[in-house]
């Protein structure tokens, strides 16, 4: 019976021993995954919230017909000049509200993503790094989109000006993944709507050629488009 008692301790103590041993190994494997995991699992959720992003600003302008007019509304002189350019607030302000709105959505309307990592990347190795069967992730992600308008002037000719409307949107977020979380951070980009604005070209223009040392194209102005 003595003997018996023994033996179920030393076979517990063993039991004990190998279960220290196997959590010590987890851990220690665990530990040299969570920088690739980690590393993989960012550049997915980057380029989920890129392609969100992306798919409702077209989605939106395609929805509400947006064209530059709608936007932006110029007024012009008896000489064709330009001469106040006004920007529709109220438009500006509800496309801002509802790309964000969209973003958001789109990404949250996925409770899960899948996320493969090749085994062979864990190994922290050149040669096996991106081969052998992927080992299978839950990833969930989480955001917050940021839209803001801007505007962007391009010369296109003689008295021709490029006017671009432009969407930049910065998303922020965090993703969770087998236990570790971290925060992202992502921008893009998108033009909203854009058109040639056409002025009245002057009558005569003046063309200097000048050397390295001289500054002569500083001091002459263009008197023959002004001479009566």
């Amino acid at each position: 019976m003595l003997k018996k008692r023994r033996n179920g301790k030393y076979h517990f103590r063993i039991i004990c021993i190998i279960l220290i041993i196997v959590s010590i190994l987890l851990s220690v494997v665990c530990y040299k995954m969570h920088p690739v995991l980690m590393r993989y699992a960012v550049s997915v959720a980057e380029t989920i919230m890129l392609n969100s992003a992306n798919e409702s600003v077209l989605k939106i302008l395609e929805d509400e017909d947006i064209t530059y007019d709608d936007i932006v509304k110029l007024t012009y002189n008896d000489d064709g000049y330009v001469t106040s350019l006004e920007i529709d607030v109220y438009k500006v302000n509800f496309l801002k509200s509802k790309i964000s709105n969209t973003i958001s959505s789109v990404i949250s309307d996925k409770e899960h993503y899948d996320l493969g990592v090749p085994v062979g990347s864990f190994f922290n190795n050149d040669f096996t790094n991106g081969f052998g069967p992927r080992i299978k992730f839950k990833m969930q992600v989480t955001t917050t989109a940021f839209v803001d308008f801007s505007h962007e002037f391009r010369s296109a000719g003689i008295n021709q000006v490029l006017h671009i409307i432009k969407i930049n949107m910065n998303i922020r977020g965090s993703l969770v993944v087998v236990g570790y979380s971290k925060s992202i951070n992502t921008s893009s980009s998108a033009i909203a709507a854009q058109t040639v604005i056409v002025g009245k070209s002057p009558e005569a223009f003046t063309s200097v050629v000048e050397s390295p040392t001289d500054n002569t194209g500083g001091l002459i102005n263009d008197y023959g488009a002004i001479a009566e």
